[in-house]
């Protein structure tokens, strides 16, 4: 009787310890696809940060030149990015999990005249409000993600298309 209960005990302590070292590989695989899923968070909102501090990047935009030439471009590389915009400093483009990183042309969302001058004034500066979007992903670990940087930005008028 003792042998069976013995034997009885040694399968449920190992059953508890079979399901436990898989609870814990399972828990090792969530934690390394939320650090897969921040690092491209990161390097996502690096990419934004990279264009949104050259004022060249928003006058691109406007201006339909450079990387923004053509109308029919939505998006710009991480590459492109880097080429065009490269931070005061910048010497190599840093290294990226990612696969993909593509940046959006900002999108002007919408715009007010600025407080103190005449709203019927061509040249009056107008409060602008942009949207700013880039995409990252990366094919080894299947993160990706969408980050969106809202701006507001004092412009001469005529500048939000």
């Amino acid at each position: 009787m003792v042998l069976i209960v013995t034997l009885a005990m040694l399968v449920v302590i190992t059953l508890f310890v079979i399901s436990m070292i898989r609870l814990g590989n399972t828990n090792a695989v969530i934690v390394g696809n939320m650090q897969a899923q921040k690092t491209v968070e990161a390097e996502a909102q690096q990419a934004i940060e990279m264009g949104v501090n050259k004022y060249s990047f928003f006058d691109d935009a406007i201006q339909e030149t450079n990387t923004w030439a053509s109308t029919s471009t939505a998006s710009v590389s991480y590459g492109t990015m880097w080429a065009n915009y490269t931070p005061t400093g910048g010497t190599t483009a840093p290294a990226t999990q990612s696969d993909s990183i593509q940046m959006y042309r900002p999108q002007c969302v919408f715009f007010q005249p600025t407080t103190g001058y005449s709203a019927l004034s061509g040249i009056a500066p107008q409060d602008t409000y942009w949207d700013v979007q880039a995409v990252a992903s990366d094919s080894k670990t299947g993160g990706s993600t969408e980050v969106h940087q809202g701006l507001q930005m004092r412009l001469p008028a005529g500048n939000c298309k």
